[in-house]
């Protein structure tokens, strides 16, 4: 079941939820926008092997810059910690889509993660996309489990920066 703006503002209040920082303008009647940060990471070279660590260029900017045709990582300026009977999933915002930006996100996030999330944008415009960072560009929707899990424990768990692909660590 996904989560009302009730909902989401009572776990807020306890604590068992947190999202920060956040404004109460970013909650929606089912879902809290998240906001992008200040910085982007591209994959650099012309192959990328699934297998081993890829190499990326890290841009820091108060305007964030989609190249044209590219696929980037993006991540929120909040931090989530969901509690472990709580899943999270992302979706870009209608908005950035009606300007051509495709979302290439798994969208999951599970139950128990505490750390920022990092997000995968495509660009297929022959123009770049120019946003300020701070801009609202995600959506999170809360759904309740049946049951408490065990809770997250991989090895994105406390990230706080942009995350490439870890596959390679095993």
């Amino acid at each position: 079941m996904v989560l009302s703006s009730f909902a989401i503002k009572e776990l807020l209040e306890n604590r068992k939820l947190v999202i920060e920082p956040l404004d109460s303008e970013q909650i929606q009647p089912a879902s809290i926008d998240l906001r992008i940060s200040d910085e982007i990471l591209i994959a650099k070279g012309e192959e990328i092997d699934f297998g081993k660590e890829p190499e990326y260029e890290r841009i820091k900017a108060n305007e964030v810059v989609l190249p044209p045709k590219t696929h980037v990582l993006v991540r929120t300026r909040e931090r989530v910690e969901l509690p472990n009977d709580v899943g999270g999933i992302t979706k870009l915002r209608s908005s950035l889509s009606r300007i051509g930006l495709m979302f290439n996100n798994a969208g999951w996030v599970d139950p128990g993660f505490k750390g920022t999330l990092t997000l995968s944008v495509f660009n297929p415009n022959d123009s770049p996309v120019k946003i300020k960072a701070g801009t609202r560009f995600f959506q999170l929707l809360l759904v309740r489990l049946d049951r408490e899990s065990e809770g997250y424990s991989g090895k994105y768990l406390g990230q706080r920066e942009i995350t490439g692909s870890r596959e390679h660590s095993g």
